[in-house]
């Protein structure tokens, strides 16, 4: 199903903000670009799997377990659910195992989608771990689950479903034993629902027992949305009691860790320690939280921890004991938080860079022998970065946000200046959707003010460059450096009336940042609580800046002779990581491209002014303009 969600303009008729679903998966394909062979795998009678089986998806990478599951379909990941069981979950939507549509040759295609497999297990033999000998009926095995519809990202609709089937492996046949429509009612966009599934028919107690969750929706994208948590197969009946144990018990991290400042998620290290100690403080949060759920019955002993360590691994500043009664009386089957205190000491440690380093934010469960339940789900880490640009959001886009109906519209990021500096550079992130709007020009703007408005510098003849990673911003260097400081607002203005798809982060929240104007003056956002995707890069230190092994170099470059006639020249000292070279012309048609090459012919182009544009290796893309005379 294909959902826009709409608010109309507070001071016309017309409807002109939306959010919409994403066409592809960023993180799937830079995941897939570092680990090409992740995609593949087989599954045969010798992988069979004992009970218990247990998956909550609380780990790392974007695929599920090889260890338990036979097909990559799904996308584990934290950024789309709401409220989880545990951090963590299997997402089912449009898109195959390499981020793409699985049919994008309409704009609506209903049929089959995603499905999560299991390996064989054995539900005849027990182990002898487990005493040996056979499962019977009178095992009560179980299978439980936790669903969700839609959560962050699209809601299925009531032609939609999920599905879960059991093997026969006597007959070799499928056959489905529960299944939900997908009409949203009830929260179900906010909660997870359990189910539990009792195995009561004999032909499935074989060695080579299956059971997969699949899902029927549309086939078109990152659509139609629904996410499973901790998944469990096992014995319910209890010999030693009498009774059956089917309740989890678990206490569980539930989201990834957050920023430690107030509203940044990056701010330049060398404006952060510019500031007096207590503007830093300011900055900073003086607590953090951790979000958990006590999963069955309260621990009587669980230590939380908080840990912080420099870009060396040196330990800088902590919190917590390693074993304490945090969890007294605490609600069970709740999403919860627990509230810590954070020291601002960041600048008494060494930085990697003189505007660049980063901490390592660790929290963690101790005394896990105090409870039950998967240990993977008791750990989170966050890198909290200081790097050479402002940002706000965490680098994930869960939709795309458009402004529609409004030629010359126009979109704004507040930023605040720490330290007097220049603007060298502005990220976006684009998301790819049904529409192609990679042709389409755009005008970079920066203002110092919105009311009234005060423009400061502007750069037009741009377009939307897709990049496929979980960070996939486009970086579009400036021609001028703009000196800054003090409040500035960051954004652009587009040409046309359709929208340019900018990346929408969901997971945090900037409305008091974000504004938009469609020429009645400038509005606040309010389409949905969320931040747009566009981060302001400062300083005269390497443009593209991240972790030591992935640090980038400056994708520069010259032209001449400019202005020219019958050909131009590319000259840059990091030719060998330029991929491709693209001639746009000020209309916004991609009028020459093709594998880099140092000198162009453009004898064939008519009189004007155009963009030339390379793109190298890792995504990035770097462009000039170009004139052309005769």
């Amino acid at each position: 199903m294909f959902v826009m969600l709409i608010l109309s303009s507070t001071d016309t008729m017309a409807q002109h903000e939306i959010l919409t679903p994403m066409y592809g998966n960023p993180k799937l394909k830079e995941y897939l670009l570092k680990h090409p062979a992740s995609a593949n795998k087989m599954v045969a009678l010798i992988d069979t799997v004992d009970l218990p089986f247990i998956d909550d998806f609380s780990y790392d990478g974007v695929y599920p377990s090889a260890d338990l599951w036979t097909d990559n379909d799904v996308f584990v990941n934290s950024q789309f659910p709401r409220n989880p069981i545990t951090i963590g979950v299997a997402t089912f939507d449009g898109l195959d195992e390499f981020g793409n549509p699985y049919d994008n040759t309409a704009s609506t295609i209903q049929g089959g989608c995603d499905t999560l497999t299991s390996k064989f297990i054995r539900l005849l033999t027990r182990p002898s771990s487990q005493g040996g000998g056979q499962y019977s009926l009178a095992d009560s095995i179980t299978l439980s689950f936790y669903w969700q519809k839609k959560g962050w990202g699209d809601g299925p609709d009531s032609n939609d479903s999920l599905v879960l089937d059991f093997y026969n492996f006597t007959t070799n046949q499928w056959s489905k034993q529960w299944f939900l429509k997908g009409i949203i009612s009830g929260g179900q966009d906010t909660v997870f629902t359990s189910v539990q599934i009792r195995i009561s028919n004999a032909a499935f107690l074989t060695d080579g027992f299956r059971f997969r969750f699949r899902t029927y929706g549309s086939k078109t994208g990152s659509l139609d949305h629904w996410h499973l948590d901790y998944i469990r197969l096992f014995k319910a009946y209890n010999q030693f009691t009498g009774q059956m144990d089917t309740l989890l018990q678990d206490v569980a991290m539930t989201q990834p860790g957050k920023s430690l400042m107030n509203e940044y998620t990056a701010v330049p290290w060398n404006h952060f320690t510019s500031l007096s100690q207590i503007d830093q403080e300011n900055l900073l949060r003086d607590s953090s939280q951790m979000d958990y759920r006590v999963n069955g019955n309260t621990p009587s002993d669980v230590g939380f921890n908080n840990r912080i360590y420099n870009f060396a691994g040196t330990y800088v500043s902590g919190f917590g004991a390693d074993n304490g009664n945090i969890f007294p009386n605490q609600p069970q089957q709740q999403n919860l938080i627990y509230t810590f205190g954070v020291d601002s000491i960041f600048p008494n440690t060494p930085s990697w860079k003189v505007d660049s380093t980063y901490f390592t934010v660790k929290n963690y469960f101790t005394n896990g022998n105090a409870f039950s339940g998967l240990k993977s789900n008791d750990t989170t880490t966050y890198s909290q970065e200081f790097f050479n640009f402002y940002s706000l959001d965490d680098g994930s886009a869960e939709v795309g946000y458009d402004l529609i109906n409004a030629p010359n519209g126009k979109v704004a990021m507040k930023f605040e200046i720490l330290k007097p500096d220049t603007l060298r550079a502005v990220r976006i992130f684009f998301v790819q959707q049904g529409a192609d709007v990679s042709s389409k020009l755009f005008t970079i703007k920066i203002w110092s003010s919105l009311n009234p408005e005060v423009l400061i510098y502007q750069e037009s003849g741009l377009t939307p460059a897709y990049i496929d990673s979980l960070n996939g911003f486009a970086s579009y260097v400036l021609t001028s450096v703009v000196p800054v400081s003090g409040t500035i607002y960051v954004g652009f203005q587009q040409v046309l009336g359709d929208g340019l798809h900018l990346g929408f982060d969901r997971n945090t929240s900037s409305n008091s940042r974000m504004f938009y104007n469609v020429g009645a003056g400038w509005i606040q956002t309010a389409v949905a609580s969320g931040t747009y995707m566009i981060r302001a890069v400062v300083g005269k230190a390497d443009l593209f800046v991240g972790v030591p092994e992935q640090n980038m170099v400056n994708a520069t470059f010259d032209l001449y002779p400019n202005p020219t006639g019958d050909f131009v020249f590319i000259s840059s000292k990091y030719e060998t990581d330029f991929l491709r070279f693209e001639i746009v012309s000020m209309e916004g048609k991609l009028v020459k491209a093709d594998a880099f090459t140092s000198r162009i012919n453009t004898s064939d182009l008519p009189v004007g002014m155009y963009m030339v544009r390379v793109l190298m290796q890792d995504g990035r893309t770097a462009q000039r303009k170009l004139m052309i005379v005769r």
